[in-house]
Order: structure tokens, then sequence, then C-alpha cells
């Protein structure tokens, strides 16, 4: 059969020879209409194309749009059909598979009819008869008939099905004029698409979708588990957003919603509007219901006010605002909840228990307890600023209104309640040479009366702080140097009648070092001297107000390594074997009448087997006239580089007593007048400390270390976890053990065995099948016998839909009767991919932390490859 091609600039000069005209009208041929169509008829009007090979069963395939050369990146527009017929005047008819192609669009129907404007004689609008399919880029509609107006663009089709990509936040929007060629081949559309049918469908602006009588879902086409039905639909793919008017949600064809307004995305872009709303329950704040709501106040700025009724507290506010500019990013969030009903029950509950306590500590915090107001808030901001490639700075601020704020209201189950709230502003510079650091730090301590006592931090206002490090210097010489001044406060913890000393404190501290490398062996001397000076106030009487100290510190660090290639099973490795030595000499001052403003004894690993104190921060600086050894090897992979192995093991030999210590003289509670000499202090060797890394494979790994006290034959503390992760099965199995680590306030017997920490914890997320699976955590404290946590999941995701319900419970505090705390919460949600997620809460933060290893796809759409 001849095939005609009418090009659009000759159809004005043709027409005028063809003096009659066509009623379209009467052409119209009844078809079946789509909402009578079964679902195979559906899927194979829409492209579908079932398999097995992922979660929804199939997949649509798009047929090549073919055009020609000419046509590429153009608005041109080429017509062709089997046979062509035309009419005098206003019009032109067209039969038998015609086909309207421009670039990036198709349009194929039984007839058409092209309209001329009188005025000027070009082409105006075309009417399209029977079998009508539209085509664009992921996108397809079928229907019996259909008008186009070529001047505003506008294009109207009735009776009809349709399918649409809906863009996830990591799929590149598709662009024909960007990728002309793909448009001549077929293809998969991996995009998550929605689908349905309508009784008319208008497109007067570019990308914007009205449908009349429509229905809408993301599921495949032979297996519509869920659908929305409106009187009117819209999908707007320039803001990303869908409307629906008068809807109602059908899930197995049983109506359970209907809103006269649902508003829903179409893609992953930010929208202002209610978010879904929130409610559950749970033992701290009883039934609630929350309703977010969501400004996106511009691309890289954003909030989110969230009302909230807590039947057994009131009502509470919070709002969060998050931004991202060129230099800074960061967050802040507020909350307020007045006349808290639970806490003034609470306030009343601890009066009663405690009133007739003598315990001064106890007293305090009863006090501060009657003094706090039932209103309640909290505050945080984090943010990180890098100025430029030298100046950066952050902000980690948090504050609540009283001691029990965050063991009432915290909602992560996973998260173990903090008594010491960090706040802390601070700005760095770095060069080459030199690093300088300005610091404002505080800490907000909480003192709950059912807890143990926590002492009050001293605060840093302000510390200032310089390191410099030129290395290969005059005789081949490292220089550097370690400057700090900083000023402390603190006030008093509650209960506490001693007034501790504040102050400012200054140290320099130079240094030289003469390292010697090559690749089989390593030797550092270094030579570094310490002036403290001190300028303190509310001192005792006797004690000085300038205390200063100076000490020089020797240390030399040195090390072999040796390598060698073998084979375990069969594979090649490289092993090494990495012996080191560390001797320090740092000669004893008596630092009794110095102050802690922000020193402790560090735990000792294996690492800081290799460092010359034994203390933190600079108020100590511990007598050493001592050798560390150790020894470490590694198992690589000699083809992929991967590490297989990673041990080492060391140990300490002392050749002095280590006289100095914590005791601070009046200022702790410990008092003395010289350096008490302890019998850990006079023992020749230090614990044992051992680290292990082994990965069996790339999906199973052990990682471990533990300190063994040689003089008592048991271990100071050890921890050891089990990890396995392959797609998505994780399981992670792990024990602690840390001596004097859970100390609770019935327990007064110094050292006891009761107050040592003994835990277990067990987590595991699990696919049951291909749209189930489940998660679970267990955490056991087995030396005070109640689990520290549980958490519990089932979950199921299928191609449209996804439902999970999660159980948790967590150990909060003991109650003023010595009974364990817990919080309990439930989460069920509902996904309907495409439209949101409904539920009681969002779990996602919890199974996130509670899990190692474990991400929430939960409800995401994803690609059908």
């Amino acid at each position: 059969m001849q095939k005609f091609k009418i090009i659009m600039l000759m159809l004005a000069a043709i027409a005028n020879f063809f003096p009659f005209a066509l009623n379209a009208a009467t052409q119209h041929v009844d078809m079946i209409h789509p909402q009578t169509l079964t679902e195979s008829a559906i899927a194979k009007e829409l492209g579908w194309v079932s398999s097995n090979e992922n979660r929804c069963g199939g997949y649509y395939l798009e047929q090549p749009f073919p055009y020609a050369k000419e046509l590429a990146g153009s608005h041109l527009i080429h017509i062709t059909s089997e046979q062509g017929m035309l009419f005098a005047q206003h019009g032109t008819s067209i039969g038998q598979q015609v086909t309207i192609t421009r670039f990036g669009q198709q349009i194929i129907a039984n007839k058409a009819y092209l309209y001329r404007d009188p005025a000027t004689g070009k082409l105006s609008s075309i009417d399209l008869i029977d079998d009508v399919i539209l085509r664009e880029p992921d996108s397809l509609v079928v229907a019996k008939r259909g008008q186009f107006d070529l001047k505003t663009k506008g294009q109207s089709l009735y009776d009809i099905l349709y399918r649409t990509a809906i863009y996830a936040k990591d799929t590149p929007r598709y662009n024909p004029l960007l990728h002309p060629d793909k448009l001549q081949t077929t293809r998969k559309i991996s995009q998550l698409s929605a689908w349905g049918h309508a009784a008319e469908f208008k497109q007067a602006q570019p990308n914007i979708y009205e449908f009349r009588n429509a229905s809408y879902s993301t599921c495949p086409p032979v297996a519509k588990v869920w659908e929305v039905k409106a009187n009117r639909i819209q999908l707007n793919k320039n803001t990303g957003r869908g409307v629906a008017r008068d809807a109602r949600v059908y899930v197995k064809g049983i109506p359970i919603l209907y809103s006269p307004y649902l508003n829903f995305p179409i893609d992953a872009r930010r929208q202002t509007g209610f978010l879904t709303p929130v409610i559950g329950t749970s033992s701290k704040a009883g039934g609630y219901l929350r309703t977010p709501f969501y400004w996106n106040i511009a691309p890289n700025f954003d909030s989110t006010t969230t009302p909230a009724y807590l039947s057994k507290r009131g009502m509470q506010l919070t709002e969060s605002f998050r931004y991202l500019t060129h230099t800074s990013q960061g967050e802040m969030s507020a909350a307020v909840l007045p006349n808290d009903q639970a806490f003034a029950r609470l306030k009343d509950s601890y009066q009663a228990k405690y009133q007739s306590s003598t315990d001064p500590f106890i007293q305090a915090e009863l006090g501060r307890l009657q003094n706090a107001s039932d209103s309640r808030s909290s505050f945080f901001w984090k943010d990180h600023t890098r100025l430029n490639e030298h100046w950066s700075g952050n902000v980690d601020y948090n504050h609540v209104s009283d001691d029990y704020y965050l063991t009432d209201l915290n909602t992560n189950l996973s998260e173990v309640t903090q008594n010491q709230l960090l706040q802390q502003a601070q700005l760095n510079y770095q060069s080459q040479y030199w690093k300088l650091l300005g610091r404002v730090q505080g800490y907000q301590t909480l003192h709950p009366i059912d807890q143990t006592v926590v002492q009050n931090q001293y605060t840093r206002l302000p510390q200032l702080a310089m390191e410099g490090d030129y290395p290969n210097g005059p005789g081949n010489l490292d220089y550097f140097m370690a400057n700090e001044a900083t000023h402390f406060d603190i006030s008093n913890t509650p209960g506490n009648s001693t007034i501790p000393p504040v102050g400012n404190r200054l140290n320099i501290q130079p240094g030289i070092a003469l390292p010697f490398e090559q690749s089989y062996f390593y030797l550092n001397p270094r030579l570094q001297f310490a002036l403290t000076q001190y300028d303190l106030n509310h001192i005792m009487p006797s004690t000085s107000h300038h205390p200063s100290r100076a000490l020089p510190i020797f240390d030399i660090h040195s090390g072999l390594y040796f390598d060698r290639e073998t084979h375990v099973f069969n594979t090649a490795y490289r092993q090494t074997l990495e012996p080191q030595v560390y001797y320090t000499y740092v000669p004893y001052r008596n630092q009794n009448d110095i102050p802690l403003f922000d020193t402790t004894v560090n735990t000792l690993t294996y690492d800081e087997l290799f460092t010359y104190n034994r203390f933190s921060g600079l108020d100590r600086i511990g007598d050493a006239n001592q050798i560390s050894y150790g020894i470490a090897t590694q198992l690589i992979n000699s083809q992929s580089g991967y590490t297989k192995l990673r041990a080492g093991i060391g140990q300490i030999i002392y050749f002095i007593p280590r006289r100095v210590t914590l005791c601070a003289g009046p200022y702790a509670p410990l008092t003395c007048t010289s350096n008490p000499d302890n019998l850990e202090n006079r023992f020749n060797k230090s614990p044992l400390s051992g680290v292990l890394a082994y990965h069996l494979n790339p999906d199973w790994s052990l990682i471990g270390d533990a300190i063994w006290n040689v003089q008592d034959n048991e271990f100071n503390n050890q921890t050891i976890t089990l990890h396995y992760q392959k797609d998505q099965k994780i399981i992670n199995l792990g024990y602690s053990f840390l001596r004097g680590g859970d100390f609770q306030p019935n327990n007064n017997v110094p050292n006891s065995s009761a107050s040592n920490l003994s835990q277990t914890d067990l987590s595991v997320a699990w696919p049951i099948s291909r749209d189930w699976s489940t998660i679970a955590r267990w955490t056991q404290n087995w030396n005070h016998h109640h689990f520290q946590n549980l958490l519990y999941g089932l979950q199921y995701d299928s191609c449209c839909w996804a439902v999970r319900f999660v159980a948790g419970r967590a150990f909060t505090n003991l109650s003023p009767n010595n009974t364990y705390q817990y919080n309990t919460q439930f989460f069920i949600q509902f996904s309907l991919k495409g439209l949101g997620n409904y539920g009681n809460a969002d779990p996602s933060q919890l199974l996130s932390s509670s899990v190692s290893g474990y991400q929430t796809n939960f409800g995401q759409d994803y690609r059908n490859d």
C-alpha cells in the first residue's frame, strides 16, 4: 500500500483544491470503555511486560520514537498516513493509521482532522478519532478521541488509560533533548510509574496533567492493590506534586479513606504542606497525635512545625529549621510543652518519697525538682561552617528545661539518656605549619534524683590553643609546640558544700624530634618541655594562688616492619610483623596543689601503650620511667589489598613506682598531703592490652579488644563483636565487660562486683522472602538481671505498598523503690508508594541506630532494572 507523507508547509496550498468538508462527529466508532477492560487488556494497552526478575512482577516497555533526523531538537511536525484526503477552506482529513511525530512526542490515531486558521492559513488544531495513542518519554495515554490546539499547545483526550513515570530521588529525569538517540530504541522504564483511567484528560500547560473522573495507582496493572478515585486529579510535574479532589482511597476494592483534598508527591522534591499525621502511644507520653507542617522556604532552607497532643502531658509544639549555604550547614530545633500534667504528678510523688531523707544530695536534687516549672522546653543547634581553606567553625548546643526532660520525652528508645549536654562553639584555623583553636565550652548537667549523683563539669570560657609543627628544620630536626590558655569556671554540684576552685591555666610545651625512617625501620626520639602556670581562686588558705609546674618529657618510639608472602587455604597473602618499643622518661613533680579541671586517667588500650602521659588533660603529667612493647601483625590479600586480619598485643614495664595520681589535696573527695603509694602504682607491669580484627570473608567479621590484669588474673574490660552483613541480611552479636562500669546508687560496697558491667547485645535484620523481612534487638544486663533494650519489627514491602510493625522497650532508670523503669513504644506504618506513608510514627531512626549496618528502605521507590 502506498504511503503518503504530508508536510505542514504544503497543507495550505493543497487544501484549496479539495472543495468538500467532513463532519468529524459522524466518523466516531464506539470502543470498549477503559474502566470495563480486564487487567490483562489494561496491561497490554499500557505496555506492561510480565517478568519474575523484579519485585513488581514485570515492567513497562517503551517502544522507539521513530523520527526523521532533521526533526532532532526542532519544533517541526511530521505527519504520515496510509492514505490522505483533503478538503477545502478550513481543514484536511487524513485516514488510516495516522502518525503525527515531533521530537519527543508521537500521536497515533485511525483518523485525523487538521484545521487551519482562516486568517493565516497555518495549522491551528487537530482532531483525532479512534484508538488514539499519545506517547512522550516515560508517559503514555490511550484514548478514544482527542483534540490538540497548536496555538495554545493544549490537548484534550477522552475515555483514556494513562501511565506516567514517578521520578525517585536518585533517578535522573529523562531528557530527550540530551539523549536524542535513546528515543529510537526500545527500553525498560525503570522508575516507579503511576497509571489509571479517566473520562477526560487535559493538558493546558507543559507538564501539568488534568484528569476528570479519574483513578491513580502505582501498582502493576495486573495486581492492583490500591488506587485513588477522584472527581479531579492533577499531576504537576513542574512542582512534583499531585492533587486529588473529592478523593477516595481503595485497598483491594474496599474504601478506607475519604478526603476532599489530597496532596501527594509524584517525585522526590520537597513541597510546603501538611505531612502525614502521626498517631500512637508510649508509656511515657500516653496516646499522642502529631500533625507536622513542612515549609519549603527555599531550596536551601526549610522548617517543620509540629503541634502535638500527648494524653498524659498536654499540648506540645516543636519547631525544626534546617539551612545550607555556601559556607554553612546546620539545624535548629526547639520544643515547648506548657503545663505538663504527668510532670506535676511526678513532683508530688517524689516529694512524698524523699522529703524525709537526710542525704544532702537527695535534698538538693529534690529542691531542684520542686523548683522546676511544669512548663517544659528544649533547644538544640548544630552548625558546621567552613569560611575558606584555612578557617572553619562549629556549634553544638543542647539545652533542656529540667533534669527529667530526656527521660520523659526522648522518643528514640535506642539512645541512652545523657546527663551531660554539650554546649560548645569553636573556631578553627589550619595551615601548613599552624593550627589555632578558639573555643567556649560548657555542659548542662542533669541531676535526676533517682540516679547516681552526677558531678558538674568545668566550663572553658574561653579556651585558646595553638599548635605548630616545622619538620626538617635546622639540624634535620623537627620543631613543634603545643600552647594553650584556658579559663575554667564551675557551679557547685547540688548537695556538695565544698566550693571548687576556678581560674586560669597557661601551658607552653615546645619540643624537638630527630626522626629517622626507612622502609623496614623507624626511630623517633623526642624532647619536650612542659611549662604550666595557674592563677586560681576559691582555694584553701594554705594553698598557693599561682601554682606552677615545669617538666621535661623524653621519649623514643622505635619499630620494625617485616613482611612475607604466604598462602592460607590456597589464597595468596602478604603477612606483616610489626614489633615496636616505646621508652618514656618524665621526672616526678608533686602536683597535689593543682586542681583537676579536665583531667582523668586514660583507659588503657593498645594504642594508649605508646603515649607519654597516662592522664588526659593538662592538670597531671605522670612521672614515668618505663618501656612499652607491642607486636602487631596483618594479613593482607595480595590481589585485592583487603586486610584479612589485624592483631596486636602489648604491655608496659615500669622501672619505678608511679607517684603522681588524681589526688588533688583539698579539692578532691580523697584529701591528701602527698601522693599516696597505691598498690596498683607499685606493680612493675601493666595489664596486657590486646586488639583483634578478623574478616573471615567480606561478609563475616570479628572485632574485639581486651585488657587482662596480670596481677589478679582477670579481665579489667573486654569487648567482642561478631558482625555479618550481606545484601539485606545482618547479624550483630556483641559482649561487653567493664569492671566498675555499672554503679548503682544502692550499692555502697567499694569495688564490689555488683558494680561491674556485663552486657550482651544481639541484633538481627533478615529478609524472610522477597517481600517479608524482620528486625530484632535484645540487649541484656547480666550483672543486674534486666534487659536494656528489646526491639522487634516485621515488615512487608512489595512493589507498590508496604506495612511494618515495630515494638520496642528500653530501660530508663530506677524508681524511688528501686524497681526498673522502662519506656515502651509501638509503631505501625503503612506506605502506599507514590501516595505517602501513614501510621503512628516513623521508626526509621530507631531501627538504624539499633542494628549496626541497617539502612531502612521502607516505602521507598526503586528501579525495575
